[in-house]
């Protein structure tokens, strides 16, 4: 009964901010300030994560039910930035990234129902991990010359730059190689221009660094 009430309330919150606006379809910018709102609203935020567990159900096999991945090559969604994650969800319900199940997935998803997930897992925490290799001296030096302006010093990013401290070894060498090779599935990423003058070993190197940030 608990959840049901909680689920009405964060519902009928919702309806009230998103039947506000004029316009009949909302920007992604939009939702995101809507978001924003429920998040300022202490009881409307945690109505959000109780529908953000029920709905991100169909995510948990991959990603966990508390956002740490269930494999290596899958990325961690808890402590993830929340605009960022809606944004993600928009770029493969649009087109703009492509990935086999999220792709689908995404689609299926209603803005609210995007709010929620989004909001869910980034109220998870990151779980440390064994990572298969150790942090990189070089790795450092390159992060603090180049990457830290978007991810920042602690590398948790930012609304419009992803949370990757703590992320998978295979899954940062698996996302870098692949835009460094220009990979079509993420060709429309500014990363693919970022890493063009790196070498793979260089990429491996930042990876195995982040990998170990907390």
């Amino acid at each position: 009964m608990k959840n049901r009430r909680a689920i009405f309330l964060f519902t009928g919150l919702l309806v009230s901010i998103f039947s506000a606006r004029v316009v009949a379809d909302e920007t992604v910018d939009e939702l995101i300030r809507d978001m924003i709102h429920i998040e300022q609203n202490e009881q409307a935020h945690q109505a959000a994560i109780v529908q953000g567990e029920e709905r991100g159900i169909l995510c948990f096999s991959c990603h966990g039910r508390d956002g740490n991945s269930k494999r290596d090559y899958i990325p961690n969604l808890a402590s993830q930035n929340a605009a960022y994650l809606f944004t993600q969800f928009e770029h493969f319900a649009n087109g703009i990234r492509k990935d086999y199940v999220m792709s689908k997935l995404a689609k299926q998803l209603t803005d609210k129902e995007r709010v929620a997930i989004a909001l869910y897992f980034a109220d998870k925490e990151v779980k440390p991990r064994q990572q298969p290799v150790a942090p990189s001296d070089q790795g450092k030096q390159l992060y603090d010359s180049m990457c830290f302006a978007c991810h920042g010093q602690s590398a948790h990013g930012s609304r419009e730059y992803p949370r990757i401290a703590g992320q998978p070894y295979e899954y940062l060498e698996t996302t870098l190689l692949n835009f460094l090779s220009k990979n079509p599935e993420r060709a429309q990423s500014p990363m693919v221009a970022v890493v063009q003058n790196l070498t793979e070993q260089q990429l491996k190197d930042v990876a195995s660094y982040v990998a170990h940030m907390p």
